[in-house]
């Protein structure tokens, strides 16, 4: 798993933690919004195809880009071709010379599928937030505290996963022990 891929799962996994959710509850929902139900490719495609101000797009990309959410889509390239390479050169070792050559024309697509993701995932930043809110996302981000958090974020969130881990089952037990507490006072042993 790339550091981009993981920040962003990583971020998904602490918005868990800030709303007060349990480890097994944001395990839950990760797992969830790995699966795309038919709804979710249906508000997607919706988002995709909404007519939209050239401005206002080019605001949610900077912001993608200021904020390192880009990188997913970099990092995401090579790993499909590598995959391709591996994968087709494995079942037929015998093409490995024109599966080189073909692989040399996807990557030159490589450049242009980034830039539709990015472009796709910005598309799904502005529709939930103004033009003028992201310049002001924009502002902070391209600012000295801005690109300080976006440069900590990772390693913070390498400590902040198994602090939740960590944290869940400390607050578990004691949660555990309040409720027997509880039920005890009304009779009940369990």
């Amino acid at each position: 798993m790339t550091r981009p891929v993981s920040l962003f799962r990583s971020i998904v996994f602490a918005a868990g933690l800030l709303a007060g959710s349990s480890l097994a509850m944001a395990q839950q929902q990760q797992q969830q919004q790995q699966q795309i139900t038919a709804e979710q490719l249906a508000d997607i495609q919706k988002a995709l195809t909404t007519p939209m101000v050239p401005t206002h797009l080019a605001v949610a990309a900077d912001v993608l880009k200021a904020s390192g959410m880009s990188t997913m889509f970099d990092n995401a390239m090579p790993n499909v071709v590598g995959s391709l390479r591996v994968n087709v050169t494995r079942q037929r070792p015998e093409l490995a010379k024109d599966i080189e050559e073909a692989l040399k024309v996807v990557e030159a697509d490589v450049k242009k599928a980034t830039e539709d993701g990015l472009q796709g995932a910005a598309r799904l930043m502005a529709i939930r937030m103004s033009e003028t809110e992201l310049k002001e996302v924009l502002v902070f981000m391209t600012s000295p505290v801005g690109k300080k958090y976006v440069e900590v974020l990772p390693q913070f969130m390498e400590m902040a996963v198994p602090y939740l881990e960590v944290w869940s089952q400390q607050v578990g037990g004691r949660l555990t022990s309040v409720f027997q507490n509880e039920m005890a006072k009304r009779g009940h042993k369990l």
